[in-house]
C-alpha cells in the first residue's frame, strides 16, 4: 500500500495548531487589553442604573486615573449620576474600570 495517498503529513497537525496558537496570542494582544472610552463607560454605568429607575443626570471625567485595592491594579474613570430617590435627588460618585466597564467603588453623597 502507498503511504502518501490518503495519509496526512505527520507535521501537518502540529503545524496547524501552532499557527492558531500563534494567531491566537496575537489577536489577543491587539484586542485584548484596549481600554475603552469614557463615553461607552459611562453608557454602561448609567444602563446598569437605569434598570433600578430613571436618571435625573450623569458625568464623567475623560482623564483616566490608576487604581488600586490590594493586588488588583487597574485604570479608572471617575464620574457620578444624579437620581430621584424618595422625592429627593441623590448624587452618586463611581469608579468605573476602564477595560471592563466595572464598577469598582461607589459612594452615595447625601
Amino acid at each position: 500500500m502507498d503511504n502518501l495517498n490518503g495519509s496526512l503529513n505527520p507535521w501537518m497537525i502540529p503545524l496547524t495548531l501552532g499557527g492558531a496558537a500563534l494567531a491566537g496570542f496575537v489577536t489577543g494582544k491587539m484586542f485584548g487589553d484596549r481600554r475603552r472610552g469614557a463615553n461607552t463607560i459611562l453608557k454602561l454605568v448609567t444602563n446598569d442604573f437605569k434598570k433600578e429607575g430613571p436618571l435625573a443626570g450623569s458625568w464623567i471625567d475623560y482623564q483616566p486615573i490608576p487604581f488600586q485595592r490590594f493586588a488588583y491594579k487597574t485604570t479608572a474613570y471617575r464620574g457620578g449620576l444624579r437620581r430621584q430617590e424618595d422625592d429627593q435627588l441623590v448624587n452618586y460618585e463611581f469608579l468605573a474600570d476602564a477595560y471592563t466597564g466595572s464598577i469598582i467603588e461607589l459612594k452615595r453623597m447625601n
